[in-house]
């Protein structure tokens, strides 16, 4: 049962690491976001050491059998303290979830002293793997010293995370954020049964009894994998609501903005070469950007209106006239209309830039007004994807 469930929580945590780890910048701002992170991190870290053959082969890599099970119980001990951050950072004020963490860290590094030091107690057995680990050891009393400090910890944590789900879910505004808080209040819940069949183990080792039947581990896996599934769950809900889905959209956008402007952009840069802050790559490299999109568009904006700029002395007011006429004919009015224009306007500035034909009677631009005014770098985006929609490539040639 445990090496069936694990790999399902592990998948999780894996996409809930991944999609707060970008930008980093979000993680330098955000304790809560940084701790939330910190925490999927952890989790992952929990599963991988429990899988049979990443458990041999940290056991062959450390020296000693069943190094697994105290990577795992510290990971899980970290991770309680890193879920009381998140919740603290979400429901209190800022000083007072400072206080949190520096409390909950240091308990975290006190608890996870106690069990290495009652780990490297235990005489290490000849066979270990993650499913015969309790066999191993159930029969001495450090070994009972251990599980029972870890599963007293692991449920005090997990009620503080219920605790905390509850009074966080109550004060949020946030429909996502409250439905996730209560899925990880659930999951912490339904890890008491784990604890409960863990506790039994230990009361039966120590009164010398027969451990529980079979049945009881598929059921103490089952809470502890499904609780954990369910929270990782939960966690990730505001967390794609909050943080992942609004970053995506606007890199999703950035990038449709971005191949928006390649043509016009191309059209200025070969008339302009100087508006270019970087060597010039390929097309095909270009289309191919992933990291920094977000500045990369605004330094495409800032190059094209350097280079509409620089030809705006070649500009033709019987160019821009003509072009009013043409596509108020069309249906174009308002942003649109001043867009269509000011894009012929361009094409034709550069066209006779490349012959070096000065007007004969100068003009400005038809948005030049609205530049004027003031507006976000947003809001530049928008206009120029609106001019390089009406752009004609040949017009400029």
């Amino acid at each position: 049962m445990q090496q069936l469930l694990h790999p399902i929580c592990l998948a999780l945590a894996l996409i809930g690491f991944f999609a707060l780890i970008w930008p980093p910048r979000m993680l330098r701002e955000d304790r809560a976001l940084a701790a939330l992170a910190g925490a999927y991190a952890l989790s992952a870290v929990s599963f991988v050491v429990s899988l049979e053959g990443v458990w041999k082969l940290l056991d062959a890599a450390v020296g000693r059998p069943s190094t697994g099970i105290l990577v795992a119980f510290s990971s899980v001990v970290m991770l309680l303290a890193l879920h009381q951050i998140v919740l603290s950072y979400w429901s209190l004020s800022s000083r007072s979830a400072r206080r949190v963490a520096r409390c909950s860290l240091a308990a975290a590094a006190v608890v996870v002293t106690v069990l290495a030091v009652l780990f490297f107690q235990l005489t290490p057995a000849e066979r270990s793997t993650p499913q015969g680990f309790t066999a191993n050891y159930d029969h001495t009393g450090v070994y009972q010293a251990f599980l029972a400090t870890y599963i007293i910890v692991y449920i005090i944590g997990e009620a503080a995370v219920v605790l905390g789900c509850w009074v966080a879910a109550r004060r949020t505004g946030q429909a996502w954020v409250r439905r996730g808080l209560y899925a990880v209040g659930t999951g912490a819940v339904l890890t008491f049964g784990y604890s409960g069949v863990r506790l039994l183990d230990v009361s039966y080792a120590v009164l010398g009894h027969a451990p529980p039947l079979p049945a009881a581990e598929d059921f103490a896996w089952i809470c502890a994998d499904g609780g954990t599934a369910l929270s990782l769950a939960g966690f990730l809900l505001p967390t794609l609501a909050v943080y992942a889905i609004p970053h995506l959209r606007t890199w999703m956008r950035a990038q449709r903005d971005y191949r928006a402007l390649a043509p016009l952009w191309e059209a200025v840069h070969r008339a302009v070469p100087t508006i270019a802050l970087e060597p010039v790559r390929s097309q095909s490299v270009a289309l191919l950007r992933v990291w920094n999109i977000t500045w990369l568009l605004y330094r495409r904006v800032v190059e094209i209106r350097d280079g509409q700029w620089a030809v705006h002395r070649y500009l033709e007011d019987s160019v821009r006239h003509a072009a009013e006429r043409r596509h108020h004919a069309a249906g174009l009015s308002g942003s649109q209309l001043v867009s269509a224009v000011t894009a012929d306007q361009l094409a034709a500035a550069l066209a006779a830039h490349g012959r070096d034909e000065a007007p004969r009677m100068p003009t400005e631009y038809a948005d030049a007004g609205d530049r004027e005014v003031t507006r976000t770098p947003n809001d530049d985006v928008r206009a120029l994807v609106r001019i390089a929609a009406h752009f004609d490539m040949s017009a400029a040639s």
